[in-house]
C-alpha cells in the first residue's frame, strides 16, 4: 500500500516488470492524487492513462478490466476497500466491471488530440507493446509533418533509452540546449551541413524530452521552463546565423539578409496572433477549425525551415531556399491573421471551441 498526503493506493499481485525503468505500480502512484475520500484499488501489472483515472475517480465502485477481461484498477472508499482488494485479486465480487473501451474517448487539451482511455495489464500484452502504446498516448496529435510523421519511431527508441540510463528529462533539455549553438555556430560560419545535423537532433531531443517527462511522469517546473525558454531562444539565433552562413558559402546573393529579417519578423508576428488568440478565446489557434489544425503540419515553423534548408543544400541552392523559406514565413503569417480576424467575426455570435472538444 502507498500513502501520501493526498493519495492512498492499494496495490494487489506482484509485477517485476518495468516500463519506461518503472514498475506500474510505481507509475500508479505517481498518478493517482487529490482522490478525496475516495482510494484507488489495482493490480501490480495495471498500466492505466491519466484520463482513466480521473475517470475512476468519477465513477467509484466501477472496476476497469484489461482487453483480455482481468480486473486491473477500481476508485472505492475506504469501507469499500476489502471487497475491492478480492475483485482485483480474481475472486468474485459484487462491483461492477467494464472495459475501458466501453468508456469513449476524450479530448486531451494539452496534447491537442482525442485519446481513448486505456488499462492494460503488463504480462498479459508484452512490455514492447503496452510502451509503444503508453508512448503513443502522450504524443501531441496537432503539431508539423515531421514531429507527427517522421519523429514518433526514433523518439521512442531514444525515451526508452533514455529511463534505461536513468537520464532526467531535464538532463535531454539541457543537451539539446547545448545543440543549439552548436547548430547555431555551424550555421554561421558556413557548415550548413553540420550546422542542419546538430539541428535536427537538437529538434528530436526537444521531443523526446516532453515525451520522457510524461511517460515517467517527472514533469517539473524548471524543465516546461527550460523547454520553453529554449524554444523561443534558438529560432531567431538560428535564421540569423543562417544568413550570415549562407553569406559565406553564397557570397553576393541579394535576397539572403532580407529573407533573414522577413523570416525573423514573421516569426515575432506569429507568435503575437497565436499567444493573442489563446488569450482573447482561450484555445491554441491551430485546434479552431480542422483546417487550422491540418495547416499546424505545413506552417512556416523551425522543422518546416529547417526540411527546406535541407533540401536546398541537397540541391545546392541554400540561398534560394532560404528566400523560399522567407516567402512561405509571409504567407504563412497573413494566412493566422486572416484566421484571427475571422474567429474574432465568428465570436460576435457564436463561441470559439477546439474542434476536437
Amino acid at each position: 500500500m502507498c500513502k501520501g498526503p493526498e493519495f492512498l493506493l492499494t496495490i494487489v499481485g506482484e509485477c517485476d516488470q518495468r516500463l519506461f525503468g518503472m514498475k506500474p505500480a510505481e507509475r500508479l502512484a505517481r498518478q493517482v492524487a487529490n482522490l478525496g475520500d475516495l482510494q484507488i484499488v489495482a493490480h501490480a501489472s495495471a498500466v492505466l492513462s491519466n484520463d482513466l483515472v480521473t475517470w475512476l475517480a468519477s465513477n467509484p465502485g466501477t472496476v476497469v478490466t484489461s482487453p483480455g477481461g482481468r480486473p486491473l484498477a477500481v476508485a472505492v472508499t475506504a469501507a469499500d476497500r476489502a471487497c475491492a482488494e478480492r475483485v482485483i485479486g480474481g475472486s468474485a465480487g459484487e462491483l461492477k466491471c467494464i472495459g475501458a473501451d466501453t468508456i469513449g474517448a476524450v479530448y486531451v487539451r494539452k496534447l491537442r488530440r482525442r485519446l481513448d482511455p486505456f488499462a492494460l495489464a503488463l504480462g498479459e500484452q508484452s512490455r514492447a507493446d503496452v510502451e509503444r502504446k503508453l508512448f503513443a498516448s502522450v504524443y501531441k496529435g496537432v503539431t508539423d509533418i515531421i514531429t507527427k510523421y517522421a519523429w514518433p519511431e526514433p523518439a521512442l527508441w531514444l525515451t526508452r533509452g533514455a529511463a534505461a540510463l536513468g537520464l532526467s528529462p531535464n538532463a535531454v533539455t539541457i543537451f539539446g540546449f547545448v545543440l543549439t549553438f552548436v547548430a547555431g555556430w555551424q550555421f554561421y560560419i558556413g557548415n550548413l551541413a553540420e550546422g542542419l545535423l546538430a539541428a535536427w537532433l537538437m529538434t528530436l531531443l526537444d521531443t523526446v524530452d516532453g515525451k520522457l517527462a510524461r511517460v515517467t511522469l517527472t514533469s517539473s517546473w524548471l524543465g516546461n521552463q527550460l523547454d520553453h525558454g529554449n524554444d523561443l531562444i534558438h529560432p531567431p539565433l538560428w535564421w540569423y546565423c543562417l544568413a550570415h552562413g549562407i553569406g559565406v558559402v553564397a557570397p553576393g546573393h541579394p535576397w539572403t539578409w532580407p529573407s533573414c529579417w522577413i523570416i525573423l519578423g514573421t516569426y515575432v508576428v506569429g507568435r503575437v496572433l497565436e499567444r493573442g488568440f489563446k488569450k482573447q478565446f482561450g484555445i491554441n489557434p491551430f485546434m479552431w477549425k480542422q483546417f487550422d489544425s491540418r495547416f499546424r503540419t505545413i506552417v512556416s515553423r523551425r522543422n518546416i525551415i529547417l526540411l527546406f534548408m535541407t533540401v536546398g543544400l541537397v540541391v545546392g541552392m541554400p540561398a534560394e531556399a532560404f528566400a523560399l523559406c522567407a516567402a512561405w514565413s509571409l504567407v504563412s503569417v497573413v494566412i493566422q491573421g486572416w484566421r484571427y480576424g475571422q474567429a474574432i467575426r465568428h465570436a460576435r455570435t457564436a463561441p470559439i471551441n477546439a474542434w476536437l472538444g
